[in-house]
């Protein structure tokens, strides 16, 4: 173009924006102004839209200097850049210093709220600009009632606002509206409401039907989602991804493979499969949590561009399937193609890697560097797997430096650390450590109870285990289950109080618990407490009498102390039953397994 004039400008930072390239707009913008042309509420209106937090307050105050503030296009610029830069409350003292707020300007704020999850200043600018009598429309509403069900604590609220777009009209006549109340009785859990307001919706629209299908299968009611997805497809409807995505799920939440596998070839009949990074996400899920990891990862390899959800969503399959090995294989295809590793796929491969029988300090220490690389070194997760990585390959050192250089650890390091001191036998550094928390104001929940029991346990240090699980009563929002009784049994029996162990078993949800009758009879042998042990075998014979292993432990005690008849008894019960094969180990020497 021989002249430039700013109409053309104007144009071209339009049409760069709309295409996704800011930077390109933004550079058009710089030369304009460094050319001598003087800017229009049509070149603010557009070239704010690209703006970051930084060029943004730059251009307000250009805005400001120019004297173009009153102007109504500028101004919902100006506050959709402010709730996009997330300072929301810049953005409500620019609309409410405007002389003339539009629909548009109104939508812009609870647009931003709502996106923001900022309930309450949401509700509080609809109830605002309702008293000052100022226009709005369906998508004011759909906003408002989308925010209150993202929120548990306001779904109450809106219910009323079912009242009051029934009463303004805007229900059944606005197709939004009228799917966001599906959505939203669905998350009351009141189906019958969002069945009724499905019934107000013409069986035309595809939205209404992808959100039932979705719905009852969020709700694990399969046969209501399954019919409604029959009936989409009578009405010659498709599903969406979504519908996809929430029957996939539900497969995965019941353990129903054969459900799954039937809705995976309808959505590969549709074309779905591989179009969708959601739907492969999903389907990755769905086989891992239905404990086929193979089919898991027949699909992660047919992926043909990978996407960091689908990366994530397999490695979590292998730890749920115990394959953990297959963790660090996914993550090596990641790096090699390109895809960079965020703080959910870092945690779950160390958490793979420390549960993986050939676990090494060499993994450790490569993903311990990739920590350091993306800049994850303060992420509370990553932290938190890195600790238990460490401490499962027997670096208790540099779990400790770990844990030390966090500014403020939360509950989930604590917990991390206690379990590593319980690990290798130091329950004295564990109690230490539980103390801290404590003193620190942090409420510990029922695992890190556990792992500071089960190292006073390992320690022998009865006193500070009785303590710890007298503060968990006293807590009144935790209940003792039969995992902490169980390391309390064993730490009363081996330091000879048995009787009290026994009195524990029989008033506490241990009654049925096989393990912690094994764990009294070994103590009772070991402290001569005969007619105790004879108690705690019968005992052990009624809860485990289909088990091999502890008929063959009760046979060997009724020998032992010289009760041959019994002996013989127990151990005639046993025959016939398949012994497990015993376990192995793998011991790390010299950087080798």
């Amino acid at each position: 173009m021989a002249v430039r004039d700013i109409i053309s400008l104007n144009r071209t930072i339009t049409n760069f924006v709309r295409d996704g390239l800011g930077d390109r707009a933004l550079a058009v913008y710089r030369w304009m102004v460094a050319s001598g042309f003087r800017e229009t509420p049509h070149t603010f209106s557009a070239i704010l839209s690209a703006c970051n937090s930084c060029e943004g307050p730059q251009l307000h105050g250009r805005v400001m200097t120019l004297g173009l503030c009153s102007n109504p296009f500028i101004g919902s610029a100006l506050v959709n850049l402010y709730m996009r830069i997330e300072m929301p409350y810049a953005a409500l003292l620019l609309y409410t210093e405007m002389a003339l707020r539009s629909t548009v300007m109104s939508n812009v704020v609870l647009g931003g709220f709502c996106n923001l999850k900022l309930t309450v200043d949401l509700l509080r600018s609809l109830l605002e600009m309702r008293r000052q009598g100022l226009e709005l429309n369906g998508l004011s509403y759909c906003y408002t009632m989308r925010g209150c069900y993202q929120d548990e604590e306001w779904l109450e609220q809106g219910r009323q606002l079912h009242g009051v777009v029934l009463k303004a009209g805007w229900v059944p006549s606005n197709i939004f509206l009228s799917n966001l109340l599906v959505d939203l009785y669905s998350a009351t859990g009141n189906l019958v409401d969002a069945k009724n307001s499905l019934d107000d919706i013409p069986s035309e629209d595809v939205i209404s039907w992808n959100s039932i299908v979705s719905v009852y299968a969020r709700k694990a009611r399969m046969k209501e989602a399954t019919e409604y997805l029959r009936q989409m497809f009578w009405h010659g409807k498709l599903p969406s991804v979504r519908s996809f995505v929430g029957l996939f799920a539900l497969s995965g939440q019941i353990g129903d493979i054969q459900f799954g596998v039937q809705m995976h070839g309808v959505a590969l009949k549709l074309g779905f499969s591989w179009s969708s990074a959601h739907v492969q996400t999903a389907l990755i899920d769905m086989y891992g949590k239905c404990c086929s990891f193979d089919c898991s990862l027949a699909i992660f390899n047919e992926i043909p561009s990978l996407a960091l959800e689908c990366c994530n969503s397999t490695i979590t399959s292998s730890i749920r399937c115990k394959v953990f090995d297959s963790a660090l294989e996914v993550l090596y295809r990641m790096i090699g193609e390109g895809v960079v590793p965020d703080n959910v796929t870092l945690s779950a491969t160390m958490k793979a890697v420390s549960l993986s029988a050939s676990s090494s300090l060499i993994s450790c220490e490569m993903l311990h560097s990739w920590v350091f690389k993306l800049g994850f070194e303060t992420d509370m997760a990553v932290c938190s797997s890195l600790i238990s990585a460490y401490a499962r390959t027997g670096e208790m050192r540099s779990s400790r430096l770990i844990f030390e250089s966090l500014q403020d650890p939360n509950v989930i390091c604590f917990t991390s650390v206690i379990s590593a001191c319980a690990r290798y036998g130091d329950g004295a550094q564990g109690v230490e450590l539980f103390n801290k928390m404590v003193s620190r104001g942090l409420k510990p929940d029922d695992v890190t109870f556990l792992c500071a029991i089960a190292g006073c346990d390992q320690a022998g240090l009865f006193e500070e285990g009785r303590l710890v699980i007298e503060l968990m009563r006293a807590s009144r929002e935790l209940d003792p289950d039969e995992r902490h009784f169980a390391c309390m049994v064993n730490l009363l029996s081996r330091d000879g109080f048995v009787e009290e162990a026994m009195k524990m078993m029989e008033h506490s949800p241990l009654r049925h618990y096989t393990k912690a009758w094994s764990s009294v009879l070994q103590s009772c042998r070991a402290h001569g407490e005969n007619v105790l042990g004879k108690r705690a075998a019968n005992m052990l014979i009624d809860v485990g009498q289909k088990d091999p292993a502890t008929n063959l432990q009760v046979s060997k005690y009724f020998h032992e102390i010289g009760d041959n008849e019994n002996a013989s008894r127990v151990k005639a019960m046993a025959s016939g039953q398949e012994v497990k094969e015993s376990g192995h180990s793998l011991v790390e020497i010299s950087r080798g397994i």
